[in-house]
């Protein structure tokens, strides 16, 4: 149960350092499951003539390398069924010398499209899926505080290119605009070594959409926190922590 891909890093999947994109590594995670579950029957093209589609609320990236252009890597991903109501999934990426360069965790629930409702997964997924021969994933992503105080915001439309298959934004524009709002001293040296995001409701075409941002005093020094709000609502859709580090 365990699904494997290969991939090369392409030159515009590459910063201004020639290094991976964070949101590049974001959708080769997703491209890497969105596989798998086309294997396994389940993907978001299987699920929707069925009034089923996956919505992501946790991810947690660890970082302990970039990719630069051309690098060869190798990703493998397995799922794992939790309770019935959240399928949990592993990503390992690894360099063509085997070291591994990026480690991460999902989340996510099968929800009725039609009612945006969650949905038990025993219910509407086959018994192999449900079966107990998976392999575990510890259900250890963590929960991120509320923001007492933006240290600064910048706001942003979504535009039809923001948005996947179910017309909803995809889940790697939200890391964007999170890390478009950290001080240009900080993301124009530094690059984020974890990422950490809990996803808490969902923006459509033409929203406008602000990301606030406040520097954590704590160690380690270079970390904020991240909230995305939609203006037409006024409520909180994305919390997310970054930790930056030097790389070079």
């Amino acid at each position: 149960m365990i699904f494997e891909k290969k991939f090369t890093v392409a030159y515009a999947e590459t910063g201004i350092n020639g290094k991976l994109k964070p949101v590049s590594i974001l959708n080769y995670l997703q491209d890497v499951a969105s596989e798998h579950t086309g294997v396994l029957g389940v993907s978001a093209f299987d699920l929707f003539p069925r009034d089923l589609a996956w919505v992501v609320f946790r991810y947690h990236i660890r970082i302990f390398a970039y990719p630069r252009w051309k690098d060869q890597l190798r990703i493998r991903t397995w799922r794992y069924p939790l309770n019935n109501l959240y399928e949990l999934r592993q990503y390992e990426m690894f360099d063509d010398t085997g070291r591994l360069v990026i480690s991460s965790k999902s989340a996510w629930i099968l929800t009725r499209l039609s009612t945006k409702k969650p949905v038990r997964l025993n219910k509407n997924l086959t018994p192999e899926l449900m079966g107990s021969h998976q392999q575990p994933i510890d259900n250890d992503l963590p929960d991120l505080p509320e923001m007492t105080g933006p240290d600064q915001r910048r706001s942003f439309c979504v535009r039809m290119h923001d948005l996947d298959f179910n017309r909803h934004v995809n889940n790697s524009v939200y890391a964007v605009w999170a890390l478009e709002s950290v001080p240009a001293e900080i993301i124009q040296s530094l690059h984020p070594k974890e990422i950490t995001i809990n996803y808490l409701g969902e923006s459509l075409y033409g929203d406008t959409v602000t990301s606030r941002t406040q520097q954590l005093a704590s160690n380690p020094a270079h970390s904020f926190l991240h909230a995305i709000f939609s203006r037409q609502s006024g409520k909180e859709i994305t919390r997310i922590k970054t930790v930056w580090d030097c790389f070079d």
